[in-house]
């Protein structure tokens, strides 16, 4: 049993080349960014990234996590609730001995998510080992062929006698059922469906906040950052590992790709390019003109990539006073949930589609991987344009 367990340790440039050390944890319990642990000291490495080790039988296996250190450690807590899912299947009867000629959904697991991993999917690939270690653990089924109409059933109450939500139960349910497809389970004739949920829009932020947001800003680095994630709709963490050398102010474009030596990889490997209006040109260059020396366009004061973008915006949010003051994050930590850095992406993508661009343009744009996404982001105008355009409508004409 000790060698499954998860370690999450840095891979690093050190003065003796690339080394992998346990991460330092500080006295709140969290991850040092950056720092390691060596000959029971810790130490300070910028260079490289985190990963997780677990075994295949005896031999060490390590998996890449990026350089986001609290992302790491929710890494590591989803892969150790896989292993003792695994745990929890063996010890309710299941045995994972691999019979031939039939899939062994243990092995097929790791497969699956290793796979969505490798095509830069890796929200999809998180999501994917949680659900399919809930279902295992509740199931205690070892083979493909071995999955029932009950076994869907009972992954579904278990879920909802911890209190998930229908649409939870849904996201679960679907990345279950992929895959039991992968394993070649005849889903459709297990019967039970993924239960229905009030499908909400994206959220988008009022043009009358944001113009009192923007106006609050003083520091040219604050405005640089949420300029960005408004004009670009770039992901938080493309805004993240954007450098310099991506920006091309002849063209006024930005190019979004993945970044192996880094450790990030943009989502479904779907490098694109997106143009920059011309006053957030204007900005950029300013900025560049008075930090010629950085390396991330957004970087951190030691230029690094910046990852606590979104507890500076509550930050902001709060000293600007546009708290809302009703949901449960003002009541109970002042950081108002109302205010998110996606939220700056889904406002791009509902601009671009009410400014007339068309569908297959603003896809592009936004590296959806299908037209599907880019779709949920088209809305009704808001109000005021609608009253105003009701208002103007001759009724007798």
């Amino acid at each position: 049993m000790a060698n499954r367990k998860v370690i999450l340790l840095r891979y690093c440039k050190t003065e003796k080349g690339w080394r992998r050390y346990p991460v330092a944890i500080g006295r709140n319990g969290r991850i040092r960014p950056n720092y390691v642990v060596v000959d029971g000291q810790p130490r300070e490495y910028a260079e490289g990234h985190y990963e997780l080790r677990s075994y295949k039988g005896s031999k060490p296996v390590y998996r890449n996590v990026g350089t986001n250190a609290q992302d790491a450690l929710q890494e590591r807590d989803k892969e150790a609730q896989l292993l003792v899912a695994r745990d929890a299947a063996v010890a309710g009867g299941a045995v994972l001995v691999e019979e031939k000629g039939r899939i062994l959904l243990s092995r097929r697991a790791d497969t699956f998510v290793q796979s969505a991993e490798d095509r830069g999917a890796t929200v999809a690939a998180a999501a994917y080992r949680l659900a399919i270690g809930e279902f295992l653990s509740v199931t205690g089924k070892t083979y493909a062929d071995q999955v029932t109409a009950e076994d869907i059933a009972a992954h579904h109450l278990a879920l909802k006698k911890r209190g998930c939500g229908a649409r939870t139960v849904h996201n679960r349910h679907m990345n279950v059922k992929a895959f039991l497809v992968d394993c070649g389970v005849p889903v459709a004739a297990l019967g039970k469906s993924a239960p229905k949920y009030d499908k909400t829009l994206p959220e988008i932020y009022d043009p009358k906040e944001l113009k009192t947001f923007f106006e609050f800003l003083t520091d040219p680095y604050h405005l640089l950052i949420f300029d960005l994630l408004l004009k670009t709709g770039l992901r938080e963490q493309e805004a993240m590992y954007l450098e310099w050398e991506d920006i091309s102010f002849q063209t006024q474009t930005l190019t979004i790709h993945s970044k192996p030596s880094l450790g990030f990889r943009i989502k479904d490997k779907e490098e694109r390019s997106v143009p920059i209006p011309l006053d957030l040109i204007k900005r950029l260059k300013k900025y560049r003109e008075a930090n010629p020396d950085k390396h991330f366009v957004i970087g951190n004061a030691k230029d690094r990539p910046h990852t606590k973008l979104l507890r500076l915006l509550k930050g902001l949010v709060k000293k600007a006073e546009l708290n809302c003051g009703r949901c449960e994050g003002c009541k109970s930590r002042e950081e108002c949930e109302k205010w998110f850095l996606h939220k700056f992406r889904a406002t791009y993508c509902t601009q671009l589609l009410r400014s007339g661009l068309d569908l297959r343009t603003v896809q592009g744009m936004m590296g959806h991987s299908d037209i599907a996404s880019t779709m949920r982001y088209l809305r009704p105008q808001e109000d005021a344009h609608t009253q105003s355009k009701i208002n103007s409508i001759d009724w007798t004409a």
